[in-house]
């Protein structure tokens, strides 16, 4: 049997194909996507920035002072109902 060089060129070129195809493994196990977790501190700071908001929030309402921003709350309300959100619920 006469072996060509084309056939051993093709051999080489199915054996270098096989070996570079990504693994099942590999596929299967994608990476995923970033994830951000927060610290507990973090969370802790979170949380206290809230409450300070709420707490003057709550202040300005009592006094008196609390101003509504018109422009925003039509720009709400106009957004909430172009996706279908109901209003009153």
């Amino acid at each position: 049997m006469k072996i060509n060089p084309i056939n051993r060129i093709d051999a080489a070129y199915q054996a270098y194909q096989k070996n570079n195809q990504p693994k099942r493994e590999e596929v299967i196990n994608k990476p995923q996507a970033d994830k951000v977790e927060l610290s507990s501190e973090a969370k802790l700071q979170i949380q206290k920035e809230k409450e300070a908001k709420i707490e003057q929030l709550k202040n300005q309402i009592a006094n008196g002072t609390y101003k509504v921003d018109s422009e925003k709350l039509a720009d709400k309300l106009l957004s909430a109902w172009k996706t279908g959100a109901k209003i009153d619920e």
